[in-house]
Order: C-alpha cells, then structure tokens, then sequence
C-alpha cells in the first residue's frame, strides 16, 4: 500500500503543471453553460476537460522520460499502474463533484432548470422533478464517461506511449461528446412520461449510483489490462 501511495503522490507532482490550468479551464465551462443556457453543457465539459488533465501524467512522463526514473525507485510495475489509475480516479471523484457544483451554479445564474436545451428553445424538464432527474442522470453520466474515457485510453498509453495514440484514443471519446450534446439539441422539449423517465424520477438516486459502479467495474476492467500490457513493456 505504502509504493501506491508513493505512485500516487509522484503521479500527482507530476501533474501538477496540468492540475493548475483546471480552475480556468472549469471557469470557462461555466461561463459557456451560463451563455448558452446550457447547464448540462458545464457539467460534461468539466468532465471532458478532467479527461485530458487525467492524460497529462503521461505527456510529462514521456517528455521527461520519467518511467525510467520510476524504474529506479523501489516500485513495481504494478505499483506504478495501480498508483496511475488511482489518481485518475481521484481526480475523477473531484471533477464529478466540481462539475455538479457548477452545473448547478450556471443554472443559477442563467435562471434556467438543468433541462434548458438553449435560450432560443424550452426545457426538457416539464417539472421539477424532472429537472432533478436530469441533473443527478448528468451527474452519473460525467463520473461514467470519465471512467469510460480512462479505460480505453490508459491501457494504450502504457503500451504505445501518449504521443503516439492520444490523437487516434481521444479523438473518437471526443466525438462521442459531440454527438451526444447534438442529440441533446435537437431532442423534442416536451418529452412523454415514459415508463422509464417515470421510474428514474421515483428512484433518482438510483442514478449516480449506476454511474458510479459502472464506472467502477469499468477502471477495474481497463486497470487488468493495463497491468499486464505494463508488466511486459520492454523501458
């Protein structure tokens, strides 16, 4: 446990230059959510911004060729991965909350509900209920993207290294925020009370937590194969 922390907290000082770009980069996608009268757009692009910061271990690993000074310290190749998805998680964790607290604030501000699809088009939530179900199914959704995003991509940057990949791994996770916001666009604003919609209104805390467990079998999944693509890597 002690080499993991020790992982982890190189890790973060590593990071560090990246980690302090975060504030200005999240206070942008407040200031977008509040003009577009998006509030779900803060929330995603927070997350979408904590994915690259999360990938910057690896930039500033590879300029420095910092995994063979990792290879002198007392760690294991498993120490090292296990310590690299730690911190990804925790600052998975942070963004999430960080998001949520924004998207809420830019609703706020805008004075709209969390279903806003703009200023020129009405709500998706028809009441406040559902207004609630949209922000905590954002909420799930953030932590979930952001632990889809790390698992496909961190197995490949051990392997192939981050400046190799990052275009040909991120590009497609990028797009998948794109279409998604375009979707979300041209939805219809006064959606039916499905069955579904109905459910998850009465159980909204279900949610964040099927966010959260799916995105934590998924770390699990992509940290296995990470630890054994590692653990064969010729430094």
């Amino acid at each position: 446990m002690t080499r993991i922390v020790t992982a982890t907290k190189l890790d973060y000082l590593t990071g560090r230059f990246y980690l302090a770009l975060y504030p200005i980069l999240f206070l942008v996608g407040l200031l977008i959510g509040v003009v577009a009268k998006m509030p779900i757009f803060t929330i995603i692009l927070v997350i979408v911004l904590a994915v690259f910061i999360a990938g910057g271990v690896f930039s500033v690993n590879e300029r420095n060729h910092g995994e063979k000074l990792y290879a002198t310290l007392p760690l294991r190749r498993r120490d090292m991965v296990t310590g690299r998805y730690a911190y990804a998680l925790t600052l998975g964790i942070a963004a999430t909350l960080i998001a949520s607290l924004l998207g809420f604030a830019a609703s706020w501000i805008a004075g709209v509900d969390m279903g806003q699809l703009g200023p020129a088009r009405g709500s998706l939530a028809t009441t406040p209920a559902m207004a609630t179900m949209i922000f905590w199914f954002a909420v799930g959704f953030a932590f979930l993207y952001f632990c889809f995003s790390i698992a496909v991509a961190f197995p490949i940057y051990f392997r192939f290294g981050f400046s190799r990949s990052y275009i040909f791994t991120m590009l497609p996770l990028y797009l998948v925020v794109l279409v998604a916001l375009l979707v979300t666009r041209n939805l219809n604003p006064q959606l039916g009370l499905s069955d579904t919609i109905q459910f998850f209104m009465d159980h909204t805390y279900l949610l964040p937590i099927i966010g959260v467990v799916g995105g934590l079998i998924l770390l699990a999944i992509s940290w296995v194969v990470a630890t054994r693509v590692y653990q064969g890597k010729e430094l």
